[in-house]
């Protein structure tokens, strides 16, 4: 496989993640880890950091987006690093989730990078490890059409 396949196929991956998560398709995401893999969430600031592992706790760590009435990942540019022994990667991503309040309907977006570690199974490209970065986070009202 030649590094325009596995491009591609990673980008494949990282957009299946995304649908996933919006579908709340827990297992499907689940699914796209090696089953040993590692998920772990940098809030930043003072808020802890979660590391999860193995495709059962993945699965549970996807729960929290149900309280959502919607979300939207938007996967922007991917940096795919080949040297080494793996192949390590930076996705930006815009995740826009909708929420109601007793004063109308709000967004809170988060704006983040996923650093992964990737691993081929030989059938598939998986997530070894997906490390959620928060960089920033806002928080508006917004009106539903």
């Amino acid at each position: 496989m030649d590094h325009l396949e596995i491009r591609a196929a990673l980008r494949e991956l990282v957009e299946r993640y995304a649908a996933h998560a919006d579908r709340r398709r827990d297992a499907a995401i689940a699914e796209l880890f090696t089953e040993d893999g590692t998920l772990v969430i940098e809030r930043g600031g003072a808020r802890p950091t979660t590391t999860v592992r193995g495709r059962a706790a993945i699965e549970a760590a996807m729960k929290p987006l149900d309280r959502y009435r919607v979300t939207q990942h938007v996967i922007a540019n991917q940096l795919l690093d080949f040297s080494g022994d793996a192949v390590h990667g930076e996705t930006y991503c815009t995740a826009s989730h909708v929420y109601d309040t007793e004063d109308g309907p709000r967004v809170f977006v988060m704006h983040i990078r996923y650093a992964d570690t990737f691993e081929y199974d030989g059938r598939n490209w998986l997530f070894a490890e997906r490390r959620l970065l928060v960089d920033w986070t806002e928080d508006r009202v917004i009106t539903v059409t």
